[in-house]
């Protein structure tokens, strides 16, 4: 008869626990009239503490890089979250890392560093998690997320020392006990616990892998490190990324749309993301002015005010075709469609293909 080996102290995962604040560090307002909470009010290490036998499942390094609400993400947050995920990644102390953020802006730093981290790198697993609810709330989902997170890479490990060659480390969002890869996660809802149940989400199980291979997803995510030669792993901050201007202008009925693509051809942005209405049809009013930009060298990329569906090319909109290559004169502007891409993501897109032109030139 075999007897179970329980694992020691020596043999359980090395697990990096890096906080950043957001709700499920948050806690509930007192003597508040209505349900209200302060977001970023606890560390990481007193949420695993807080949850019973949570210790004793590996071996803990905790970092807390900074403590916000994700409404209050800047670019050099995401930098300096990149540069320790990358630290992290390349030590022999560590064998996975867990990340608590916001869920706010989830999306945004999840595809920042898809597209910024090398491909090379991701040899542990990197899994962020969050809440809907703050730590003091009576249904509080923040324990059971980094409990189950914590499960999901614990077993990912395991498959991978048992196979017998290295199998692919998940990188993405793990939240209610579904797997999200990094560049397909989109929050669909701004309240409720499935608020990242996706078309891209698999059962964070041993057959994640397979089952998301099964899922036929867009091919206009970008690819993962695309931008990587950009930033140093050592990168925290980078004033011309920073400081890079990329609006997103709302088509909407009345004159706002035109006063507002009419006053950045003063500002010159690096580029103009249009959330047009249905398949990202721009009103003809619009024309002109986005010509104008398109010949001051700012990109324009047509985007839909529309949640799901994406912009392709085609439609009843063709009028700045002649914009799809780069035009005369050699300028860095270009005309294109967003594809599958949240508006979000066109932003954080649009941001680092302008610096990748910039610092080729």
């Amino acid at each position: 008869m075999m007897t179970m080996r329980h694992p020691t102290p020596d043999t359980l995962p090395r697990v990096a626990f890096v906080a950043t604040g957001g709700t499920i560090a948050g806690t509930m307002t007192d003597g508040s009239e209505t349900w209200a909470y302060a977001s970023a009010q606890r560390s990481g290490e007193s949420l695993v503490m807080s949850i019973p036998g949570m210790l004793a499942r590996a071996q803990w390094h905790f970092e807390q890089p900074y403590s916000i609400g994700s409404q209050n993400l800047e670019l050099g947050h995401m930098l300096q979250l990149r540069a320790v995920l990358l630290r992290l990644l390349a030590s022999p102390e560590i064998d996975g890392i867990i990340v608590t953020h916001g869920t706010d802006t989830m999306e945004d730093m999840l595809y920042f560093l898809y597209l910024t981290v090398p491909s090379t790198a991701l040899i542990k697993p990197v899994l962020f998690t969050g809440s809907m609810l703050p730590s003091d709330h009576e249904q509080a989902d923040g324990p059971g997320n980094i409990s189950g997170a914590l499960e999901f890479l614990t077993r990912c490990l395991s498959t991978n020392a048992e196979a017998s060659v290295n199998t692919a480390m998940p990188f993405g969002l793990y939240m209610q006990g579904l797997f999200t890869p990094a560049h397909c996660v989109e929050k669909q809802s701004t309240a409720g616990l499935d608020a990242f149940d996706g078309p891209y989400s698999v059962l964070a199980d041993a057959q994640w892998l397979p089952s998301l291979n099964a899922i036929e997803r867009p091919d206009d995510f970008g690819v993962q490190g695309q931008f990587a030669n950009l930033l140093d792993a050592t990168t925290t901050r980078h004033p011309l990324f920073e400081a890079m201007e990329v609006p997103v202008v709302f088509c909407t009925p009345g004159n706002g749309p035109l006063r507002q693509l009419t006053d950045l051809l003063n500002r010159k942005p690096a580029s103009v993301v249009v959330a047009a209405p249905g398949h990202g049809n721009i009103p003809d009013a619009c024309v002109p002015v986005l010509r104008r930009l398109l010949l001051n060298g700012v990109s324009v990329v047509r985007a839909s005010r529309v949640i799901a569906g994406g912009v392709e090319q085609g439609g009843e909109f063709d009028a700045l075709d002649e914009f799809r290559q780069v035009p005369v004169q050699g300028g860095n502007a270009v005309f294109s469609e967003a594809g599958g891409l949240s508006l979000s993501k066109c932003v954080l897109y649009e941001r680092l293909r302008v610096l990748a032109h910039s610092l080729s030139v």
